[in-house]
Parts: structure tokens; C-alpha cells; sequence
């Protein structure tokens, strides 16, 4: 089977590049949309563990895959009126911070990118105030050449526009890119876009469980991409 030092590096110019289980690790957003958030919700609005579990799993299922998921202005507009002295979803996630940081050998291979010539991208789905969040408690801003958010394109990575709209702001050839991302559906997206050279991450929560990244190939070791880098 094919694996990421597989990567003909002389064929790709731009590397797209997810950030939250991508270049960050997933460990933080799992812990807060899974354990911290639903407790502090039934905290600010007083509902009963199963009637807040409820409320929450039904959004959790009916927007998955939509920039609604992804928006923390349309939590706050769903969830706020439960709570009587209203919710802030960035102070919330401020509360867990600390546990922001890089997925091992990121910074690595980042820098490597940018020796080898590369030009590097960040897309992702994370709605601008978390964004900015993580940007305060990692270097990553300073590592990256463009970022692009789907919120200010109007579509998430999941939808086929979203690609087409990518491809007028920025200018690369889908046959010389690299798309590096944890969420199989986007990579199927990209695929479809034309995006030649795909990779999943199987362990985006460094303390998860690995999932299954078939039909696309895994890039989890930074560390090794660096050195293939370098060879060249």
C-alpha cells in the first residue's frame, strides 16, 4: 500500500491544509463539543441532563456537514434564549485553552514546506472567533502563507462550491496540490474538484481512537514527511 513518503514533492507547489485534527490536535474540540459544552450548557440553562442532551444531539445530527455545524453564531442563536444569563461560546472555550496545540511535528513540517518552496494553505471550517482562538495559543498565523475560511466563502469543505469558489480566490493547479485533512468527506470533495494529491490524518485526536481514512492514504507522522522533504 501506498503511504505519505510516497508524495512526489517535485509535482506539488500548493499544500492545502486543514487545521483542527489536521495541523492541530482534535484532542481540544473533542473535548470541549463532547464533555465540556454539554456540561456547561445544562449548568447556564438549567435543563435536565437528558432534556440538554436532546436539544444538543439533535443539532449535532441534523447539521453535520453544513457550515451551520461549524458557526458559532447559529449555536448562539439556537442555544442562547435556553440560558438565562445568556452563552459565549469562545469564554467557554477559552475555559479549556490550555489544551490547544500542534499535532506532533507540525511547526517541522510547516517550516520544511516553506524551505522546499511551497506554497502553504490553510482551509478550514472553524468559524473565525475559533480561529482566532487557537491563532492566540499557537504560531500557526506566522507558518501559513493564505487562509481561507469556509465561512467567508459561504460554503464548508464538505460541498462541491465550496472548491469552485477556493479556486477563484486563489491561484493553483488542482494537479499540482496537496490536500492534507482529517474529515473524509472534504477530501472526497476535492477529489472530485480535481485535487490530484489527497491525505487523511487517522489519529486527529492524538488521545482517540484511529478511524479508517480508506480510500485515501494517511499522512500521521510529520516528522518522516520532513525528512522526504528534505531528500529531495
Amino acid at each position: 500500500m501506498a503511504d505519505a513518503h510516497d508524495l512526489p514533492w517535485q509535482e506539488i507547489d500548493t499544500v492545502l491544509l486543514d487545521m483542527d485534527g489536521t495541523l492541530l490536535d482534535l484532542h481540544f474540540d473533542a473535548r470541549f463539543w463532547k464533555e465540556h459544552f454539554p456540561r456547561r450548557y445544562r449548568e447556564l440553562s438549567g435543563l435536565s441532563e437528558h432534556e440538554a442532551g436532546a436539544r444538543l444531539m439533535a443539532r449535532f445530527e441534523g447539521l453535520r456537514g453544513q457550515l451551520a455545524w461549524y458557526c458559532l453564531d447559529d449555536w448562539h442563536r439556537a442555544l442562547a434564549p435556553d440560558c438565562r444569563n445568556g452563552l459565549d461560546l469562545v469564554e467557554l472555550k477559552r475555559e479549556l485553552a490550555h489544551h490547544i496545540g500542534y499535532r506532533e511535528g507540525v511547526p517541522e513540517f510547516l517550516d520544511a514546506l516553506a524551505g522546499a518552496g511551497k506554497h502553504r494553505v490553510l482551509v478550514t471550517n472553524a468559524h473565525p472567533a475559533s480561529v482566532d482562538l487557537k491563532f492566540e495559543h499557537v504560531d500557526l498565523k506566522a507558518r501559513l502563507d493564505r487562509i481561507f475560511n469556509a465561512h467567508h466563502i459561504g460554503a464548508a469543505k464538505e460541498a462541491a462550491v465550496f472548491w469552485d469558489r477556493l479556486a477563484e480566490r486563489l491561484a493553483f493547479d488542482p494537479d499540482r496540490t496537496l490536500l492534507v485533512d482529517d474529515n473524509l468527506v472534504a477530501l472526497d470533495a476535492a477529489r472530485d474538484f480535481g485535487i490530484r494529491h489527497l491525505r487523511a490524518i487517522s489519529r486527529p485526536d492524538s488521545r482517540g481512537e484511529p478511524m479508517e481514512t480508506a480510500p485515501f492514504v494517511a499522512l500521521d507522522d510529520f516528522l518522516a514527511a520532513v525528512r522526504t522533504l528534505t531528500d529531495e
